[in-house]
């Protein structure tokens, strides 16, 4: 079973065709990585899956729902229930504790599939959810977004160059949590990087070029990720240099 799907799905804005025909199926329980070059459609693949921007043509089913023509209402509730976002700027209210900002998406009114220290101690924070968030590292505040995403025992965690504005040690840790939440509890992660070594935590690389998808396969080192992010972001790169191990 698929938790996200895309079939044919196009996103123009005006005259600029962002997304050109995508179809891809994500199942239950792996972790997809997604690159291209910028302005290759991946963070628009990412909000048209995850609900977030609505899709000029095609289909999107999301936890098992069909959300191509879903009420905003309806749309909202789904995504506060069944997913979980993790994102560069982190997204938290400094004003708020470590705790309250892990309890707002049940606050909203979202069942919370888990407590919030279950949720801290899963990404290495138990003890600190009375602290202020704006006393926290960066490191710290990615993993108290992530904690955040896991609240409600999501189906899925979108996940947007989760490791950004982090050191390659501290982003270490937050991809070996999002590898853990995967393999542990069966969440589906779908991450849009830039980076190969971060990619390389992934199950399944999906490289996109002028918002179509020219190589789908499972994942292969980050050298070798390198290599062809580079051949298919190039002038003229294609399906024909981008393939990573297997069929685009």
């Amino acid at each position: 079973m698929n938790t996200v799907e895309l079939e044919h799905v196009t996103r123009r804005y005006g005259r600029v065709t962002a997304l050109d025909g995508v179809s891809l199926g994500i199942p239950a329980g792996s972790f997809v990585a997604v690159m291209g070059a910028t302005g290759s459609g991946k963070s628009t693949l990412l909000q048209c899956a995850a609900g977030l921007d609505r899709v000029t043509s095609g289909r999107v089913r999301l936890a098992e729902r069909d959300i191509t023509r879903m009420s905003e209402r309806r749309l909202t509730r789904l995504r506060r229930d069944r997913v979980g976002f993790v994102f560069q700027s982190y997204n938290l209210l400094s004003e708020l504790t470590v705790g309250q900002n892990v309890l707002l998406p049940v606050r909203l009114g979202a069942s919370g599939g888990r407590a919030v220290e279950d949720a801290l101690r899963a990404v290495g924070l138990d003890g600190l959810g009375a602290r202020k968030v704006g006393a926290l590292s960066g490191g710290q505040r990615q993993r108290v977004a992530l904690a955040r995403a896991l609240i409600t025992a999501p189906a899925v965690i979108f996940a947007d160059e989760p490791t950004g504005a982090l050191d390659p040690t501290t982003g270490g840790q937050v991809l070996r949590l999002l590898r853990d939440v995967c393999d542990q509890d069966g969440v589906t992660v779908v991450m849009v990087t830039h980076d190969p070594a971060a990619a390389a935590w992934s199950d399944r690389l999906v490289l996109l070029r002028a918002g179509a998808v020219v190589s789908d396969s499972p994942t292969p080192d980050a050298a070798t990720i390198a290599d062809h992010l580079a051949a298919v972001s190039a002038p003229g790169g294609g399906a024909a240099n981008a393939r990573v191990g297997g069929a685009a």
